[in-house]
């Protein structure tokens, strides 16, 4: 689902389980997805990833494409499996249909190889996402957010993908088919087991 009306990201969605506020009865077992495009401001209060609280590392973007979701069943484990699978599908998908730039996948990173100036420094390669995911109350919660301008707040090696506005909407809608796609077959390939 695209929505319209979240006008900034500060970490507060995943904080507990949203998908039914949003979807009621249209709340899936393999889960939802939210999209949505906003500037990103995740201080102190609205972080969940340890290591950057403890760096006072907080995320700002000036014009972010959000992707959210909630995914029951997972363990701590799997909502990270899933994760890097989803981001590198999602990296797949942004570098091929919109950026025409290699992306690599480092951990839950999407670092993209085409040079780049941010803060007056030229770099050769990089960081276009943010993203985090935990399990609370049964379900994996989990955020994924792409720069379209990082912005000044944003740290150095911050890339903007400078997408269109067609651009974004189509990137949101093509992400939230292959969400549903990908969980839609995983879900089916629990099903076909045969044990003799």
């Amino acid at each position: 689902m695209i929505v319209k009306d979240i006008e900034v990201y500060n970490g507060d969605l995943i904080h507990q389980r949203f998908a039914y506020k949003f979807f009621r009865n249209k709340t899936l077992p393999i889960g939802n997805i939210l999209a949505f495009r906003a500037p990103m401001k995740v201080e102190a209060d609205g972080m969940i990833d340890l290591e950057d609280t403890l760096d006072n590392d907080y995320i700002y973007s000036d014009d972010a494409i959000n992707f959210v979701w909630e995914i029951p069943g997972l363990d701590a484990f799997g909502a990270v499996a899933w994760q890097r699978l989803f981001n590198t599908q999602l990296g797949n998908f942004l570098s091929t249909q919109f950026i025409n730039a290699p992306i690599e996948v480092n951990g839950d990173d999407l670092l993209v190889h085409k040079e780049f100036e941010q803060h007056g420094i030229v770099q050769q390669k990089g960081k276009c996402s943010v993203s985090i995911t935990y399990v609370r109350d049964g379900a994996a919660l989990g955020h994924t957010a792409i720069n379209v301008v990082a912005g000044r707040q944003a740290p150095g090696f911050a890339y903007s993908t400078n997408l269109t506005d067609d651009q974004c909407e189509n990137f949101m809608r093509g992400v939230v088919d292959m969400f549903y796609e990908m969980n839609d077959d995983m879900w089916l390939a629990t099903t076909k087991i045969i044990i003799k």
